[in-house]
């Protein structure tokens, strides 16, 4: 992958950093580890604590009995809630990696939204105050005989549709700003700029399979479905019944009592074989679950890496054509008006196309943009290459 550059790369990092800190789905995730984290210490503990029985009796002669009891984890529940409750937390710590993933895609792409929106906006800016001069250069030429009427009034109706547009573009830019501060709780700096290199390494081999196994959101789903099998084997234990030992000792009138007592529950009428063949039906469904999202994260990985080399070999050409060629291109053109070499309407038609290709260039940079972000987050790669750079220093 391609390492951005480091100033730009520790803006974008104090602003994801900002914003992941105070986000209600992330806080509510990492409470959801706390939770599981406070299961698995419960699970360490033992299942039965025991019991304190005391028996006293008043007739012909005073009679007392104390013991205690305690039923024993004869089918080791315990290793099984202890194992259930380890996979429960994995599982917890991956859906939280991936949630850290997608919040910072959502940001990033804002990012890019707000960027692209801005690009756009200062160029429509640019076109309405150009149209802006020429009007008065036409309304100069106007008076003196050298356009027609017509020519004056298709000039101020261009003037008019992109001051239209400029109104436009600031709402869609006041939108996306929008939309970041939805995600994030705080305003973008005015003067984030992102990064220019955005090429993959082309000496890092990429094993697709490899790559989506040990995305957070495959992990996720393998461990749930996990959980899901584990169970199985806890609730076949839950249904075999342990034994309670009793020990007691007590005095009935001048002798001395001491009893040994053993229980254990018949499962007769109901021996939960159900609640079994259940956990082993949500089993089944749980590990399609997990095969589904591995499949769609492999094909989102392929789309996004296509998506982004076809954007980019556009782009790529785009930058070799350069934007400073039209621009000068719009200059001879307004020479070749005043030279009156060029009429009215095709100087306009063709400022139009021009200005309209610059828009069209700055949409698709924010298109490369978001479509390497989606490719970062299809693969997990985000992290690495937010951090490649202040690593490497």
């Amino acid at each position: 992958m391609g390492q951005p550059n480091t100033s730009n790369t520790d803006q974008l990092i104090t602003i994801l950093g900002q914003a992941m800190i105070s986000n209600p789905d992330i806080l509510a995730a990492e409470a959801a580890i706390k939770i599981t984290q406070a299961q698995l210490e419960g699970a360490r503990l033992p299942l039965n604590n025991p019991e304190l029985e005391f028996e006293t009796e008043r007739a012909e002669g005073n009679s007392y009995t104390i013991g205690v009891k305690q039923t024993l984890d004869w089918h080791d529940k315990q290793g099984s809630y202890l194992e259930v409750a380890q996979t429960r937390l994995n599982a917890a710590q991956q859906a939280l990696m991936a949630l850290k993933l997608r919040k910072a895609s959502e940001l990033l792409d804002a990012i890019g939204n707000i960027s692209t929106q801005k690009r756009i906006n200062e160029l429509a800016k640019r076109r309405s105050e150009t149209l802006s001069r020429f009007v008065l250069l036409a309304e100069k030429r106007h008076s003196v005989g050298d356009i027609s009427i017509a020519e004056l009034e298709l000039a101020r109706l261009s003037r008019a549709e992109a001051i239209m547009q400029q109104v436009k573009s600031g709402v869609d830019l006041i939108k996306a700003n929008s939309a970041f501060f939805a995600l994030s709780g705080v305003q973008l700096p005015g003067n984030i700029s992102l990064p220019a290199r955005l090429e993959l390494k082309q000496q890092r081999a990429i094993d697709d399979e490899t790559t989506i196994r040990n995305h957070p959101n495959v992990q996720a789903a393998h461990n749930m479905a996990q959980v899901v099998r584990q169970k199985i084997r806890l609730v076949d234990q839950e249904r075999k019944a342990d034994p309670t030992f009793g020990l007691s000792t007590g005095r009935t009138g001048n002798e001395n009592l001491v009893s040994l007592s053993v229980s254990i529950p018949l499962q007769i009428r109901n021996n939960f074989q159900n609640d079994v063949d259940a956990a082993r039906a949500e089993s089944l469904q749980s590990d399609h679950e997990a095969q589904v999202m591995y499949r769609n994260s492999f094909a989102r990985l392929q789309a996004a890496r296509a998506r982004y080399k076809l954007i980019d070999g556009t782009w790529m050409m785009w930058m070799s054509l350069g934007e400073a060629s039209l621009q000068q291109s719009l200059i001879l053109l307004e020479k070749q008006w005043q030279a009156g070499e060029t009429n009215t309407t095709d100087y306009l038609l063709q400022m139009k196309q021009s200005l309209e290709t610059s828009i069209a260039g700055a949409e698709l940079q924010g298109e490369r943009w978001s479509a390497w972000i989606e490719w970062l987050s299809a693969s997990a790669y985000l992290n690495d290459w937010l951090y490649g750079a202040t690593k490497e220093q």
